[in-house]
Formats: C-alpha cells, structure tokens, sequence
C-alpha cells in the first residue's frame, strides 16, 4: 500500500448480481497479494454468497438480502452495528451505492475506498467510474480500484473455489443421466433482463440444429426462477433435450460448467457466462447491441476461447450461433466433433 497504513481487516462490497461479483474476482486476488497477513471478508447478496465459501483468497462471506436490505432501516441499522462490531479497518466498495457508503463511514471505518458517485463524498480514497457504457473492461476498472491502496502489481491469478461434493454430484448425473463419453452442449436461456434475452424460438432451432446435425447432446441450466422459459424451450427443441434448470445449486453449477464433457455454453449476457470461461469452458456468449451497458468490451467473457455476437439481439441468427459454437469446440484441447 502507497503509506504506511497496513489494514488488518479488510470488508469488500459487492451485494448484486453474480457477473458482477465475479469480475472482481482479480481485484480480490491483487488485495491478497497485497496484504496476505490480513482478515479478508465479502459483503455479497445471499443468492451468490454460496459459490465464493472457501475461495483461497477470502477468509468469510457475508450474505445479506439486498432486497430486505433496500426497504428496511431496521434491517440497514443491524448491518451497520454488525459491520461496526467486526471492527473493520479499510472497505472497497465496488459497486456505488448511497447506503454501502453510509454503512462503511458509519461502521467507523477509518480507510473507505470507493467511487466518486451515490454520495462518495463519504469515502476518503476515490477515483472515478467509467458509465455503463464505458469501453474499458470492469476486470480493470476494479483492479485500479484496489490500485489506489496498492504498489503490487497482479500476478494474473483467479479462480473459483473447488468444491468435492459439488464435483462428485455432477459426475453421478453425467453417469445415470446423460451415459456414453460424448460431449454435451449447455445452453442457457435466461438473463436477468428481458432485453438482452435472445428468443426462444432461436433457441429452440438452436438446440434442434446441435442434437440432430451434429450429434451433440443439449444441456439446460439456469436457476429456478428460470424453469418456465426451460420449459417453454424444450416443448419447442423437441426430444432430447435435458434439462438441469433449477436444479443445481450454484457450486454445483460450476462444478458442471468446468466438467469436462461440457463442450461450450451458449447464453446471452448473464452470469453463467462468467463462470464457464473463468473455469475454462468456452463460451458463445450473445450480446445485445441495443441495450445500453451491453458492451461485451466492458461485460464481456475474458478468454482466449469464447467468441461473442455482439448486435442487435433480434438481429442475431441461429445460424451464426451455430458456426460460433463449431468454431469454439474446435479450439478446445478436447477432440473434435462425431
């Protein structure tokens, strides 16, 4: 750290959703370089909170309800006396919000580091934040976050943790589920804002074209408030599709996704798509031009494997999917197509 100001516990703040808790992933790495003797906690929304117990570079997580935690002072107060009583020295808080700075000032924090918005005058260390549809990648954007408390450079290293339980779970399903060796295809259809969602008649053809062109089994995944777009798909992809929508928790949506009979993910823009190609799995990752802080150059997959189809969402053909993923598997070290 530039001073001699040596924290010995650390709060991040990220309470939203997965995409974005996951993109600072390298900033959280670079604090532990950084400061390796220190306590290191996670403030997240309890809907992700489970896939980050465990990761190398945390010592605890915070779960909290962001929604109950919008509408309630009763719910805010209790937060600021446990945050207070934790006895934190420094907070990064990564995505703007009026009460998360209220909540680091208030807890008596004495570094609070942050963006200039949402009443950053509350913070003592703060740089500015690019809009929604700033060019340059939030992978950096929160690494020169950390770079105001930092003089290491990253070495480049993230992960998600390991979980055996998860693992075991996904390799049962593949045996009793999906048998044979051959590879699947996962296909994601939902995202958080309608949209940004390709249509499911695409999908539909999609799936249809990989099961009976080229032999690939299809995979759904997704979470369980996304069942009724899943079934919706399979009535229209026919026979053959499978469907794990709802049904994984999301540890256990990694350990599938960096499976390797997992040949690729298709989905728009949306929180699986970070965690395949963070665990390694290439991505076809459909981006929509016409909705504003789409821009893959920002939100987008950072791997050398995936390809993205950034245009107007309506304007994205099942064939060009079609191609991308032929293209995307070939690149993988796995073998090639039947």
């Amino acid at each position: 750290m530039k001073g001699p100001f040596r924290p010995e516990r650390i709060l991040v703040i990220r309470a939203d959703r997965l995409g974005d808790v996951l993109m600072n992933l390298p900033a959280i790495r670079l604090l532990r370089q950084t400061f390796p003797k220190a306590w290191i906690s996670l403030l997240l929304d309890e809907s992700t909170a489970e896939l980050f117990e465990g990761h190398p570079d945390v010592d605890e997580v915070i779960g909290v309800n962001a929604g109950r935690l919008e509408a309630s002072l009763f719910e805010k107060w209790r937060l600021i006396r446990r945050i207070r009583k934790a006895g934190f020295d420094m907070a990064i808080v990564s995505n703007p919000h009026k009460f998360f700075h209220v909540l680091s000032f208030l807890a008596g924090i004495s570094e609070r580091v942050g963006y200039d918005r949402k009443w950053g005058f509350l913070l003592n260390r703060k740089r500015e934040k690019a809009g929604k549809n700033g060019a340059r990648h939030e992978i950096d954007v929160n690494l020169e976050l950390v770079g105001l408390v930092s003089d290491k450079r990253w070495d480049g290293g993230f992960s998600l943790p390991a979980d055996e339980a998860a693992d075991r779970f996904v390799e049962e399903w593949f045996k009793s589920c999906c048998g044979g060796s051959e590879r699947v295809l996962a296909v994601h259809p939902g995202t958080s804002n309608p949209r940004k969602r390709w249509g499911l008649e695409c999908f539909a053809e999609l799936c249809r074209n990989v099961l009976k062109k080229r032999g690939i089994p299809v995979v759904l995944v997704g979470g369980g408030e996304e069942r009724g777009l899943a079934q919706a798909l399979m009535k229209g992809a026919g026979e053959g599709v499978l469907d794990l929508t709802g049904k994984l928790t999301l540890r256990q949506l990694s350990s599938f996704l960096k499976h390797p009979r997992v040949a690729a993910l298709v989905s728009a823009d949306s929180g699986p798509v970070h965690v395949a190609w963070i665990n390694g799995t290439p991505v076809v990752a459909l981006y929509a031009k016409d909705v504003e802080g789409c821009d893959p150059a920002r939100w987008g997959p950072r791997d050398s494997k995936s390809e993205v189809i950034y245009r107007p969402i309506g304007e994205i053909t099942v064939q060009e999917v079609c191609e991308a993923v032929q293209r995307v598997v070939v690149k993988s070290p796995l073998p090639p197509l039947k």
